[in-house]
């Protein structure tokens, strides 16, 4: 377990600092932050050689910025979205590049955040431009898909993916969003792991509580606690070649009662026994 990833959601309101304890107590070598994290850490007083220090010196590297949602057309917040929802998923493109060149992160997250549809030809374009965006600033780009939003499937983000044809732009396998969305592992065998950017493993009960969006937010369980396949699926992603790490993102307010040590300590140790040997 040499290279795996602790993703911010997992201590989704923790400050830098507890995220890096977590990451530590777990022994997870990178670690993602939301552009908010950043705000709150400059409103701190931290500076950016601050922020790059702090993981540096504690032995994890701050990698990815996520998410970025203002990448494709027509972006429109529906009536009654929650002003810190909002805040989180507003950043423009020169806000959230300005946060990556200032910490020099090497990855992204693009999705779709509020289930408007596209057609294929859309997505790929807009795709390939925030692509083109990102290889400016030496920047990888994963596509996230979403049962609740306007890239659903795997299959919907690969055909993006593979349309797009960029040599920066690959896609994010979130078990969560592959089991309460729709299942394709033959579809999963055929995808080259060079294309896999970024891998995001979390459990959950056998239905949703509440909406899809409830449930991805505040109820995830750890690897290993729910009732998802994972030994099947992983057994399918670890034949792959040039994987991205193995990482953990559990949005839980369960979990999120312990604490940052705690947090850390359970998701190494359960995304250990997921694992395929």
């Amino acid at each position: 377990m040499d290279d795996t990833f602790f993703w911010a959601g997992t201590l989704l309101a923790g400050t830098l600092e507890q995220r890096i304890e977590a990451a530590v107590a777990g022994s997870f070598k990178y670690l993602s932050l939301f552009p908010t994290d950043y705000l709150r850490a400059r409103e701190r007083g931290l500076s950016d050689a601050d922020i790059i220090a702090l993981h540096a010196s504690a032995g994890v590297r701050l990698i990815t910025l996520d998410p970025f949602t203002r990448w494709l057309p027509r972006w429109e917040p529906p009536p009654g979205i929650p002003g810190d929802r909002l805040e989180w998923i507003g950043f423009d493109e020169d806000e959230f590049f300005a946060v990556v060149d200032a910490l020099r992160l090497e990855t992204i997250t693009v999705n779709e955040a509020f289930g408007t549809r596209y057609d294929i030809d859309e997505l790929t374009e807009a795709f390939a431009a925030v692509c083109d965006r990102a290889a400016r600033s030496g920047v990888r780009v994963h596509l996230e898909f979403t049962p609740f939003s306007g890239i659903p499937d795997l299959a919907t983000a690969w055909e993006v993916v593979r349309a797009a044809d960029r040599d920066n732009g690959g896609l994010v396998f979130d078990t969560w969003h592959y089991f309460r969305g729709t299942r394709d592992d033959r579809l999963l065998e055929e995808i080259p792991g060079e294309r896999i950017f970024a891998l995001q493993i979390s459990d959950a009960a056998a239905e949703p509580q509440g909406s899809l969006l409830n449930d991805t937010l505040r109820h995830r369980r750890l690897p290993g606690e729910g009732t998802f396949d994972l030994a099947g699926v992983l057994t399918i992603v670890a034949r792959k070649h040039g994987l991205a790490p193995w990482g953990v993102e559990v949005l839980s307010e369960d979990l999120w009662r312990l604490s940052p040590e705690e947090v850390g300590r359970r998701s190494g140790e359960t995304l250990c026994r997921v694992l395929p040997s």
